[in-house]
């Protein structure tokens, strides 16, 4: 039995900043704090960028290869026959990417001197926090230990065929059925993986349209997608129960009973706060153990921020993005600093990645009309795009949103089909800067590029575009039937 075990303090070590969490949120703030000449210690229970390398990058990496492959496959009159993708192949080239990201965090943080301990994190008194059998305070406090996935009561507990998100990624082979519960970005997007390794994938949620945040238009034309990759979207049903057989597990939903050979449960995530001994910090959780922050990313305890997922955030839209935790972050790290940085969260940018990739920034069509009533929208297809027909197959559409006549700031965009995420950065800045969607009708842009959909939607609002037509952006089954024709 060693010292601390028998209550004594082994070691004590003081810092400027104590940052708990080697996430996106807790490594951007330590990282501003350390340039600025800040002693910072890193409490870290995981690898380093927690679920920014080992859930996020993982996916993304995931993604770009089943992308790919599905993009060869649509052209089999270019390429001919393709070989079948497994996972097994899939995670050679993750693991590969992913361990160098890992080497160079390690060493960027090594250079900065932030100091990483590696254990579980548990409060003392608000400024004191145990390690083991060592100890370490700081003036500031960052708590940033993100969240992990929900699992509904009553699930089987840690069998190999019901997993989360943290464990599909982690898939050495290829499952021949896969039930996923919950429609929302983690279950369209693993619907898309596994549906490009060949699985045979259930999507249900209980919404009546997957992805049920976005405007109905771009939920739809994702959903028809789905379906014509032979992935059965069932809507409008709820969990009923679960049990565990011989070849897979028997699930019961409001709709049917499916037997499937996993389950992958992505409803969604829970705050990360209750195994550390908060209760005596004084810092007020919330709903699933979310902490209320201000502007400044500081807790009801001044001294105390939390940054990343941790924190509770009061908008619509899913912010649970390692880029807005790495701006909170180094908002944290400002205030700190006593340097005025506050975060503007209406324009931020977010890419989905599925099979048409989803991608938008500002308001969608749905809360601009809510808020600013009859705004305008051009909607402008990939189809009339060179640059998608390049690509192939042209499926999809971007869509812009401006205010109402007298107001022609852009207040959101959205964008579904490949490339996507090329498109929404411009926007983007455009929404934070409050600049009128007309700086768009003479830019000089790329040619062939996907921005110039941007340009053309623009053109439609204006009136000198034609506007589109309901089913302009081609379907996916429209598109490979071109293709196969030409």
């Amino acid at each position: 039995m060693n010292e601390g075990e028998l209550g004594y303090v082994v070691k004590h070590e003081y810092c400027d900043v104590l940052v708990i969490g080697g996430g996106p949120g807790g490594i951007s703030a330590a990282s501003k704090l350390a340039l600025k000449g800040k002693k910072c210690i890193i409490i870290n229970d995981g690898p380093l960028m927690g679920y920014g390398i080992e859930g996020a990058f993982r996916t993304k990496a995931a993604y770009e290869i089943t992308r790919e492959h599905l993009h060869i496959r649509y052209l089999e009159d270019v390429y001919g026959q393709v070989l079948t993708l497994d996972f097994t192949k899939l995670q050679h080239g993750i693991e590969e990417s992913s361990d160098k990201l890992s080497s160079m965090l390690e060493s960027r943080l090594n250079r900065l001197q932030v100091k990483v301990v590696q254990g579980r994190a548990s409060f003392c008194e608000a400024k004191r926090i145990r390690v083991g059998a060592d100890e370490y305070s700081g003036d500031k406090i960052i708590i940033a230990t993100g969240t992990r996935p929900r699992i509904l009561p009553g699930m089987p507990p840690d069998s190999p065929k019901v997993i989360t998100s943290d464990e599909a990624i982690a898939l050495t082979h290829t499952p021949k059925s896969i039930l996923i519960l919950g429609a929302g970005v983690i279950g369209c997007e693993f619907a898309s993986i596994f549906n490009a390794v060949g699985t045979e994938v259930y999507l249900v949620d209980t919404r009546e349209h997957i992805m049920g945040h976005e405007d109905p238009d771009v939920s739809h034309f994702l959903e028809n997608t789905f379906k014509t990759r032979d992935i059965h979207v069932i809507p409008s049903s709820r969990y009923q129960g679960m049990k565990l057989t011989e070849s897979g597990v028997k699930t019961d939903i409001t709709t049917q009973h499916l037997e499937t050979e996993m389950v992958l449960v992505a409803i969604g995530r829970s705050a990360c706060s209750n195994k550390m001994n908060l209760e005596v910090t004084g810092v007020e959780t919330g709903q699933r153990g979310y902490i209320a922050i201000n502007e400044n990313m500081q807790t009801n305890m001044p001294d105390i921020y939390a940054v990343g997922d941790i924190g509770y955030r009061n908008t619509s839209t899913d912010m649970s993005l390692v880029h807005v935790a790495e701006a909170e972050g180094r908002a944290a790290a400002a205030h700190i600093l006593g340097i005025d940085s506050p975060q503007n969260m209406d324009h931020v940018p977010y890419i989905i990645f599925t099979v048409p990739m989803l991608a938008g920034a500002g308001l969608s069509e749905t809360a601009a009309r809510e808020k600013y009533g009859d705004v305008r929208v051009g909607k402008y297809p990939f189809a009339r795009n060179h640059r998608a027909h390049a690509m192939r197959p042209p499926i999809g559409f971007v869509k812009l949103i401006v205010g109402p006549d007298g107001d022609d700031r852009i207040l959101g965009i959205r964008a579904i089909g490949a490339g996507s995420d090329t498109i929404i950065g411009a926007a983007s800045l455009m929404i934070e800067r409050e600049l009128p969607y007309t700086y768009l009708l003479e830019s000089i842009f790329p040619h062939p590029s996907l921005l110039e959909c941007l340009k053309g939607a623009a053109h439609i609002i204006a009136g000198d575009r034609l506007q589109y037509e309901e089913g302009e952006e081609l379907t996916l089954a429209q598109a490979i039937e071109q293709i196969q024709h030409q």
